[in-house]
């Protein structure tokens, strides 16, 4: 009724009134702003990720190939790197249309004078149809075919180049020299497969160690496969077909395969499948073991929702509270309108259209401050979120605040309806009813409880992530630095050792090691060992020279300490092989004493064999919700082509070590970029996706809480506002302050029992669910509680206070 009897004037009456009034107009349209910037952000950020891969007019029809290995020792988990040959099987068995590999990584790349890592991607003819690859300029085909071709996209031609017209023009990839054959269309943000620059598999681009085993081999992965089913098939064949292919190629005949697949039950080594490109990015098998910045997890997105809607829920209840306390002070104002012939359904229809105007104005204020916070926000999620905030959200924005408007003002409206013209006009102030009284205070528990229950969970989530972070990293993070050191090329190597050379030179150096990647790193190689006639175990290894206990300085837990290591890397006392702790245990060792000098086999060792001269504490690998990974460290000697990591152990300034370090390296290393990182930093990267999902729940959370304490902060205020005269006249009567007290507490105690009824036991229900994906988990305790009720009472207290001040002269007033 009361939409129906709403006039313009309405809107023009209710301006002059937020004019007349700005410390609360401010007050009420900067809480709901608050709240529509949240809401806007974080939808925004939903609906971006709900966009992937939307460009490609025939997503729907493109595949991508996961696999899943069954092995211990390995992450049993879907992955999106593949083997190679697996693109091979499904065409030649008529299967796929279209086929194309995407072997991406950072490569050197140096233009004139100026060398840096940028992303390449070596892909087969077919990507360009799969993935509606546009050409603006060229040849496509001949930049996938040829060698010392490549494409590269406008924005990165404009990059390297300073324009977009670079066909022709000439750069090179770890010194090898390549010509721009053609330009393409930068994919966008919303794209799982990103390119810069694209070369062939042939291409001079590719690392000197991808040669022909790894696009025939069924246990070298690294590349994400995609295909396209002939008309007549279905994806779901490819999965039972490229199991029976690896049942039936040479390499599944190895013995260590057959002795591994004896114990697994029947269950197949790999198993493959395939998810529609348009589902790629929010494929849950694939979240927790891909590359985060290419995919999402959906729950924690319709958690994202749920959250941005909340809090503009909490604001709304903030306004609802606030304009229905304004409504009673302006009874007299009601009075005489209804005086002057105005209905029920006019006062309302006033009341209505003033909250839609509020609405609406914080609406624009929050697009504005959203846009201004969308740089920081897409910063925190790690997206490029430009462009999330258009003119259609904006209209949306808009629209979706006049309902809001308009719902958040009925019970004001409803209050002021029911104002009676003679005694608001006798003076006689009416109270909010005993019903409306209890409904402000249920929105009031709902919005604390809210504020509450998010805050407990976010310094679960928070905890949580702090005690992963700092659990022992097996070896000390300070004083060690990592960097990459060439390609796995015969010249590269010549200068690993002089560099090596030159650093033992310069003071503050202890140790130096190369190995074939980082702890922690993206180098997962794994393969099978067995103690001399026993059963194989497929566990995961690192290739390293001499000089690796020295440098990491892992604790020795039995056996020798590394063998003497002179200054070319070699060893002086013979290389033995290296298992840490959790490795004995899946080799059946008791203890790790009883593992040194026992023999391994493996055909990754020369002759078949190595004797285990140590045994070492576990490096940290893995996050807090996995256990140890079993490791086994092996020497593979100076001129290793794979050893291209370079560990320094060095004591003093990080500072001056890097800066000793890029005074070398231009002698040695001129056309690759130096790119140093700490241990720590490597070792943190484990936990960057929990760190940012516990700052947006620890900002959303605070907002929250801002939100709730300033409702029962206003709660506070009408309270004792209303009761004024009741304290006033106990005060008289002789009573204490502990007395006005109990009064006045009685009032709220009540709201933060039933916001912790409401709010905790969800809560706890869910903290309980998350940790149980940890094996390391901090322990949760009661304080979120404690921490969310001090919060309240801070807003409480100032009012308690005020009603222990009031005097006695007040009650012969009016």
């Amino acid at each position: 009724m009361a939409m129906t009897m709403m006039r313009w004037e309405d809107f023009r009456v209710g301006w002059r009134w937020l004019l007349k009034e700005p410390g609360w107009s401010a007050l009420v349209i900067g809480g709901l702003a608050i709240g529509f910037a949240c809401c806007a952000l974080l939808l925004g950020y939903v609906n971006y990720s709900m966009e992937f891969d939307r460009h490609i007019a025939g997503r729907e029809r493109v595949y991508q190939l996961k696999v899943r290995p069954n092995m211990d020792g390995v992450r049993n988990q879907w992955q999106q790197e593949t083997p190679v040959i697996a693109g091979q099987i499904l065409r030649e068995h008529g299967v796929a249309q279209r086929v194309s590999m995407a072997f991406g990584f950072k490569a050197p790349v140096r233009v004139g004078g100026q060398v840096a890592n940028r992303w390449v991607s070596l892909v087969d003819p077919d990507y360009a149809q799969l993935f509606e690859v546009k050409t603006l300029a060229g040849d496509l085909q001949r930049a996938l075919t040829r060698p010392d071709s490549a494409a590269l996209t406008d924005e990165e031609a404009m990059a390297m180049f300073g324009t977009r017209q670079a066909l022709g023009k000439r750069f090179t990839v770890g010194g090898k020299a390549l010509t721009v054959a053609a330009i393409v269309a930068a994919p966008p943000a919303t794209a799982t497969q990103r390119y810069a620059i694209l070369g062939g598999r042939s291409s001079r681009m590719a690392p000197d160690f991808l040669h022909e085993q790894f696009f025939s081999s069924w246990f070298s992965w690294g590349a994400s496969l995609y295909f396209q089913p002939k008309p007549g098939h279905d994806a779901a064949e490819a999965g039972p077909l490229l199991s029976q292919a690896l049942k039936q190629s040479p390499s599944y005949r190895d013995p260590s395969l057959q002795a591994i697949q004896a114990k697994m039950g029947g269950r197949d080594l790999l198993d493959f499948s395939a998810v529609k490109l348009a589902d790629v990015y929010l494929d849950a098998d694939l979240d927790q073991s891909a590359d985060p910045d290419r995919h999402g997890n959906r729950l924690m997105l319709w958690g994202c929702a749920g959250i941005g809607l909340l809090i503009l829920l909490l604001a709304a209840i903030n306004y609802v509270n606030l304009a229905t306390v304004r409504a009673i002070r302006r009874q007299r104002e009601i009075g005489v309108r209804k005086v002057l012939g105005a209905g029920v359904g006019r006062v309302a229809g006033q009341f209505v259209a003033e909250s839609i105007l509020v609405a609406l104005a914080a609406a624009a204020l929050g697009l504005l401050l959203a846009w201004l916070l969308l740089p920081a926000f897409a910063f925190l999620v790690q997206r490029e979120l430009a462009g999330i905030i258009g003119w259609q959200g904006g209209l949306l924005t808009l629209a979706a605040a006049a309902q809001v408007g308009a719902l958040s003002g009925l019970y004001p409206a409803w209050v002021a309806a029911g104002v009676r013209a003679t005694q608001a006009l006798a003076g006689r102030d009416q109270q909010e009813t005993r019903q409306g009284v209890w409904l402000r205070r249920g929105l009031t528990v709902a919005q604390f409880g809210i504020a509450m229950g998010l805050v407990g969970v976010t310094l679960a989530v928070a905890w949580q992530t702090w005690h992963g972070a700092r659990l022992p990293a097996g070896f000390p993070r300070d004083g060690l630095l990592f960097v990459a050191a060439g390609d796995v090329n015969a010249r590269d190597l010549q200068q690993r050792q002089a560099l090596r050379a030159a650093l033992l030179r310069q003071p503050g150096v202890q140790a130096l090691s190369y190995g074939d990647g980082l702890p922690a790193g993206e180098n997962n190689n794994s393969n099978n060992f067995r103690l001399a006639g026993g059963a194989f175990q497929n566990m995961r290894y690192r290739m390293v020279d001499c000089g690796f206990l020295q440098t990491y300085r892992l604790p020795l837990l039995a056996g020798r300490s590394a063998a003497v290591c002179d200054a070319n890397g070699t060893a002086a006392g013979g290389e033995g092989l290296i298992i840490s702790e959790s490795a004995a245990h899946r080799l059946g060792f008791a203890s790790p004493q009883q593992a040194v000098g026992r023999v391994v086999e493996s055909d990754m060792f020369d002759g078949g064999k190595k004797a285990i001269s140590a045994v070492v504490a576990d490096i940290a690998e893995q996050t807090s919700r996995e256990r140890a990974i079993p490791m086994l460290y092996f020497s593979i000697g100076p001129k290793n082509r794979y050893a291209n990591t370079l560990a320094i152990r060095y004591q003093g300034s990080e500072t001056a070590m890097r800066q000793a370090l890029a005074g070398l390296w231009p002698r040695f290393f001129p056309d690759y970029p130096l790119q140093p990182i700490s241990a720590k930093q490597q070792l943190d990267k484990r936990y960057g996706q929990d760190i940012r999902a516990a700052q947006l729940l620890a900002i959303a959370s605070a907002i929250a809480m801002l939100i709730a304490a300033f409702g029962i902060y206003v709660l506070s205020a009408y309270s004792v506002q209303r009761m004024a005269r009741e304290v006033v006249l106990r005060k008289l009567y002789g009573a204490d302050g502990l007395a006005i007290a109990r009064l006045i507490g009685r009032e709220f105690a009540l709201v933060l029992a039933a916001s912790a009824l409401l709010a905790l036991p969800p809560a706890w229900l869910f903290i309980r669910h998350y940790l149980d994906g940890f094996v390391a988990r901090a322990p949760i305790g009661g304080w979120t509680l404690l921490l969310a009720l001090a919060l309240c009472l801070l807003a409480v207290w100032r009012h308690l206070l005020a009603a222990l001040r009031l005097r006695p002269e007040m009650a012969l007033r009016g």
